[in-house]
């Protein structure tokens, strides 16, 4: 079988990456397997960050096969975007950060799986779009619903009805991006924010992600008492007692997780 994704672990950090250069388009095979893997993940106490990238210089995913839809044509069926929606929403749950690299095309479910994802570092050269309107039909991954949370509902419109492409500064203007780098040295820096976030404490990290992303769409005065409540959870691990010591004692704090 085609090895569609590639994985691995390097010190706390574990590396996925879309295997089907040049244009890595995304397919049933990806997603089932993508799936397995994060689903491993959540039992896994040994990675703290999880990197998501595309194999070759040209994208990190230029969008779904095409060659699936045919079957799928004039059919009522969401089979096909059910496999997109598994994937997607374990690793929105997933309890540590989850980063993309992107590079080149970054294009329909391939930005889809971008914006599922908790952190977006570019390269110079990084264009970013959903053009499905173009083939008559619309994003069905999740970017009607995630792209405007990021960036606002007028320019997600517009991307999505023109089915136009940005280019990097202007996605890190609208906060589509957290940081554009020099071309060819995307992954360089994805993996120093990797190292950074592998350091700090995993219960910690796991409640600001949980917080933020049960909070977001309620009423602000619901999403207070949540994070209250987190807060208050919070305060009584081991890793709270232990952060608070080692900075009176002046010393390097040892998380456990607890």
């Amino acid at each position: 079988m085609e090895n569609v994704l590639c994985f691995e672990i390097i010190e706390k950090v574990a590396v996925l990456e879309i295997n089907r250069p040049p244009y890595n388009p995304l397919n049933q095979a990806i997603f089932q397997e993508m799936t397995r893997i994060v689903e491993g993940l959540y039992g896994n106490e040994e990675v703290n960050v999880l990197i998501i990238k595309g194999a070759g210089e040209k994208a990190f995913s230029a969008g779904a096969d095409i060659n699936q839809f045919i079957s799928k044509i004039g059919k009522e069926d969401i089979a096909l975007t059910i496999g997109y929606h598994q994937a997607f929403e374990l690793l929105t749950k997933l309890p540590i950060p989850v980063i993309a690299a992107l590079k080149g095309h970054v294009l329909g479910g391939g930005l889809e799986l971008a914006l599922a994802c908790d952190f977006r570092i570019c390269d110079e050269n990084t264009k970013m779009g959903l053009p499905e309107v173009n083939l008559g039909i619309f994003p069905g991954a999740g970017g009607t619903q995630r792209l405007p949370r990021l960036i606002g509902r007028s320019k997600a419109m517009e991307m999505m009805m023109f089915g136009t492409s940005i280019h990097a500064e202007e996605a890190k203007q609208y906060g589509l991006v957290n940081q554009v780098v020099p071309n060819g040295t995307v992954e360089e820096e994805v993996m120093k924010w990797a190292n950074l976030l592998k350091e700090k404490p995993r219960l910690a990290l796991k409640n600001i992600k949980k917080t933020i992303n049960h909070g977001i769409d309620l009423p602000l005065t619901e999403g207070i008492r949540y994070e209250m409540e987190k807060f208050g959870e919070m305060f009584v691990s081991m890793d709270a007692k232990e952060g608070v010591n080692a900075f009176l004692e002046k010393r390097k704090p040892d998380f456990i997780g607890k």
